[in-house]
């Protein structure tokens, strides 16, 4: 049976998922990799273990598939670095987005007019997590390695690479960079000129939809000359798995960390509270806020108490607002949208009457309320919401969202959107289909839950309390 196949190469594993044209799931298969930490601050990963993940799941998919894919396409998480010398061999480890090595370069660049023009014009924040503060940190503090560059690449354009054997990067991993104009689609002078690197320094941009082929000889004969789209980042292509392309209807992930995603042809730009605005491709932007805090601080919780003494149910019996307990999850520092990579986590209001059911419920409702604040600062409002990710298997934790927001949450019925979103650039770049809206017959949501506005309206009490609690901590 003919298929498509969407890889997405994440910060824990790599995906991939086999799709017929009329959405029908054939294969899935997924290979795991450690992320290294050197330093305090370093959050790395070794390259050949990302490229052999790839090629694992490629040949797992064709051996249960027992058939070539149509074509391929590539998912990937954003704001990765990797230097390469000359002859393309890398001369680092990937740098992921949780590295926090430019914590000093974010912080002066994000303080000065120059920071708020380069993130209106290339609409990445300026965070650690952006590659152009790691190009900046490697200039300022690794001197020699940042001379003996060739290239700057990210982790996709380094598979493509090794596969391909081309360089090339697609709008949307370029557009999460903090390098490319997301309005002319080329890279940024002033951007480069702050990073002290060349043009020629980098792959050049592609459309989504471009076309390479596989050439590899780790890969069988079987596989060689499969078209590959070049595809886009991880957070976009989510969007388009949950084929939520209308800007009312917003797309809100929780996995280790989460984000709060809308789609629409126009960019929101906010710099107060850095709304990054990526390309999905030359026609869609994904604007919206990710914190570092999602699945992370449950399963902290877990570790500490010992997961055993966690109950959903318990928790459940416990009231909105966990009887006065508030939970700060800022356990990793936080992104959007208040920037502020030395924010701590806290429990707010102990008592002895509090239990871990009531430590539960707080922590899932102090996530609720950092992506609330995300929201927040974004000046258009969502009708509904859909929910995707690990967290959509805890159906307390999902009816949280819907009464925080006070709107409906659809659970997108299928998982790993990423790589089906991928496995849909795939088919358009084929000509299996002339536009994405052509996909919607094939949504499905296996639950939808509905707001109870009392619980809102409590709820919306407790969020200013989050709020001004944090406030207080951050100018102490």
């Amino acid at each position: 049976m003919p298929y498509f196949l969407g890889i997405d190469i994440g910060t824990t594993s790599t995906k991939a998922i086999a799709i017929t044209p009329d959405g029908q799931q054939l294969a899935i298969a997924r290979a795991a990799y450690p992320t290294l930490s050197p330093q305090s601050v370093y959050q790395e990963q070794e390259p050949q273990a990302l490229l052999q993940a790839v090629i694992s799941v490629l040949k797992e998919v064709t051996k249960q598939t027992e058939a070539r894919p149509e074509a391929i396409s590539l998912s990937c998480a954003m704001h990765s670095l990797i230097v390469l010398d000359p002859s393309g061999q890398p001369l680092t480890n990937a740098i992921l987005w949780s590295d926090r090595r430019s914590a000093r370069q974010a912080s002066q660049l994000r303080a000065s007019g120059e920071g708020t023009a380069l993130y209106e014009a290339t609409g990445t924040p300026i965070h650690p997590m952006s590659p152009l503060c790691k190009l900046r940190w490697l200039q300022e503090e690794a001197p020699t390695l940042f001379q003996q560059a060739a290239r700057f690449v990210s982790i996709k354009e380094y598979i493509l690479l090794q596969l391909c054997q081309v360089h090339a990067v697609d709008y949307s991993i370029a557009s999460a960079t903090g390098l490319m104009d997301i309005q002319t689609l080329k890279w940024h002078a002033p951007a480069l000129a702050y990073a002290g690197i060349r043009e020629d320094q980098l792959s050049p941009l592609v459309s989504p939809t471009h076309l390479l082929a596989l050439k590899s000889k780790a890969l069988p004969d079987n596989l060689q000359n499969v078209p590959v789209a070049a595809g886009a980042n991880d957070g976009c292509l989510a969007n388009l798995g949950a084929l939520a392309l209308s800007p009312e209807e917003w797309v809100l992930t929780i996995g280790t960390s989460g984000a709060i995603r809308r789609t629409s042809q126009a960019s929101i730009v906010e710099p107060e509270a850095q709304i990054f605005n990526y390309r999905l491709d030359e026609r869609y932007l994904v604007s919206g806020g990710a914190t570092n805090n999602g699945g992370i601080a449950f399963e902290w919780l877990g570790k500490l108490l010992g997961q055993e003494r966690l109950s959903e149910a318990a928790a459940k019996k416990i009231p909105a607002g966990s009887e006065g307990l508030l939970f700060l999850p800022y356990l990793l520092g936080e992104r959007a949208p208040i920037w502020d990579a030395s924010a701590t986590g806290a429990f707010l209001g102990l008592r002895l009457n509090h239990s871990p059911a009531h430590l539960h419920r707080a922590v899932l409702e102090g996530v609720a309320f950092s992506l609330y604040h995300i929201a927040e600062s974004m000046p258009a409002k969502p009708v509904q919401l859909i929910a995707n990710g690990g967290f959509t298997h805890s159906p307390l934790w999902v009816q949280i969202i819907a009464d925080v927001f006070g709107i409906p949450v659809r659970v997108d019925e299928q998982e790993e959107a990423s790589a089906r979103g991928a496995a849909f650039v795939a088919m358009k770049a084929v000509g299996a289909i002339e536009d994405y809206e052509a996909l919607l017959p094939l949504r499905k949501f296996s639950r939808q839950y509905q707001p109870d506005l009392e619980k809102h309206r409590l709820y919306l009490d407790d969020f200013e309390a989050y709020k001004d609690v944090y406030r207080s901590r951050a100018t102490r």
